[in-house]
């Protein structure tokens, strides 16, 4: 199982992606005012060069449009920034480059320039919702056609440029409008990547969660394949382990909940030392398995040490001790469920794990006769006798007193 905190990428947390958002937001927003603020400039001074009036009333109109707006962002209003460009600076200023088309020095002049702008800003808002900027498009491709097809005829004011000066303004701010667009595509593809790469680490981070949950062989199965299952394994061995005096200690402890995460932390080490997969904790209770997702011949042997190892690291709890039972046999184990997932084991050869270790005896590791005769003759094991098992009737059992040193 893998450790959650090596996540090979940072992933956004909650707070974290909402403080990204609003960064995002922001950029977006001062990259719409550079591009008004910069067409306002370039036509001021060809207005001021012209004394040209009209021109000059609406860059007037850009420019306080684009002071609101920032002024709005310098506060923290990110809101009332976002709505104010999108719903009141951007059409009032389209409405005014309509006007100057239709009634001003422009007004023989081709308004195709419109087309990138309009396509630019629609990309630049994308988080007003699909409707919202629909309508906005829709809107100002009326006007552009309104425009270009003259249906729109007002009094003209001021003398109009020549047809070079309009056919070079057209060009100057058809481009103007192309780079705006490649701009923003180009936040876009960046944003994108970010998004891919935060994807990228989610799914990491669910792989890492999912192996910290389920083995790792089982966390991979059901990613590939999408859907809970089950296997039966004809040979594995599984032991219960139950802390004894927990409940009383408990009373006297404030922290209940760090001793018990303490005791089972150094359970999860063995377990993990063992090449063994842990299974559930259930309150006091801990249950392993060995055999099962990969099967292996020495699954009771393995088992039988494991249980040796945490008899004694329960001795560094002072004031506790412990009650293992572990039986061999057939099991079914699997994923099953839509919801909260768990690696779990159902069948007789559970039940009968489950009842060594409730009819124990405190500080004891007692095993079934099955698991007895599949372990090696270096342990040692004293014969309890029969015991009445639940469901079971009369079965013998043996107490597992340790393992001979070897040599």
């Amino acid at each position: 199982m893998s450790d959650p905190g090596n996540a090979r990428d940072f992933v956004f947390t909650d707070v974290a992606f909402r403080q990204y958002r609003r960064r995002r937001a922001e950029r977006l927003l001062r990259t719409g005012i550079g591009f008004l603020v910069t067409y306002a400039a370039i036509w001021s001074i060809v207005a001021l060069s012209r004394d040209d009036m009209p021109t000059l009333l609406l860059q007037g109109v850009s420019f306080c449009g684009a002071a609101w707006v920032w002024s709005c962002l310098s506060r923290g209003q990110l809101g009332l920034a976002s709505h104010s460009y999108f719903w009141v600076v951007i059409p009032v200023v389209a409405g005014l480059i309509a006007l100057e088309g239709v009634a001003s020095p422009f007004r023989s002049m081709s308004h195709h320039h419109l087309l990138p702008l309009t396509i630019g800003a629609y990309l630049l808002f994308f988080e007003h919702g699909s409707r919202a900027r629909e309508l906005y498009a829709l809107v100002c491709l009326l006007i552009f056609v309104a425009v270009e097809l003259g249906l729109l005829s007002l009094p003209p004011v001021g003398l109009p440029y020549s047809l070079e000066a309009q056919e070079t303004g057209r060009w100057i701010l058809f481009f103007a409008g192309l780079s705006s667009l490649m701009y923003v595509a180009h936040l876009f593809l960046a944003d994108l990547a970010e998004a891919e790469r935060q994807l990228a680490g989610a799914n990491r981070r669910l792989e890492d969660l999912l192996e910290n949950m389920l083995p790792a062989s089982i966390s991979r199965r059901l990613r590939r394949e999408g859907r809970t299952f089950a296997d039966a394994f004809s040979d594995c061995s599984v032991l219960f382990a139950d802390i004894v005096g927990y409940t009383s200690l408990s009373e006297s402890v404030p922290n209940v909940v760090g001793l018990l995460d303490a005791i089972f932390s150094r359970f999860d080490d063995l377990t993990e030392e063992a090449r063994l997969e842990k299974i559930k904790t259930i309150g006091d209770a801990y249950m392993v398995a060995a055999g099962i997702p990969e099967a292996r011949a020495d699954h009771a042997v393995a088992l039988a040490d494991l249980a040796l190892r945490l008899r004694t690291a329960i001795r560094e709890f002072p004031g506790l001790e412990i009650r293992i039972g572990i039986n061999s046999g057939a099991v079914v184990a699997g994923v099953i469920g839509k919801k909260r997932f768990i690696y779990d084991l159902w069948g007789d050869t559970v039940n009968i794990a489950s009842r060594m270790e409730s009819q124990g005896i405190s500080g004891e590791i007692q095993i079934s006769e099955t698991t007895r005769a599949l372990l090696t003759p270096d342990f040692v094991c004293d014969e309890r006798g029969e015991i009445q098992i639940k469901g079971k009737g009369s079965m013998r059992v043996f107490l597992l007193k340790g393992r001979a040193a070897a040599g």
